[in-house]
């Protein structure tokens, strides 16, 4: 993402209304690149309830691809 000018110019708006610095990006990808996946999927059931998703199946079944896929 920060590779995209337009991007970029986005984050550093973002960043100057908020009054912080690209240490708190550097900061918050460590956090999450230290997470286990066990700890992520703590917080999956603390904050998700799977009676409240909804799953939704969106395409044109009917239509079929070369080769029968």
């Amino acid at each position: 993402m920060r590779t995209n000018d337009a991007a970029l110019a986005g984050m550093l708006n973002s960043l100057l209304f908020n009054h912080r610095t690209f240490a708190y990006y550097s900061e918050l990808e460590n956090k999450i690149a230290s997470l286990t996946p066990e700890q992520v999927s703590e917080a999956f059931r603390q904050h998700i309830d799977p009676q409240k998703l909804v799953i939704i199946s969106a395409g044109d079944f009917e239509k079929t691809t070369p080769g029968g896929d």
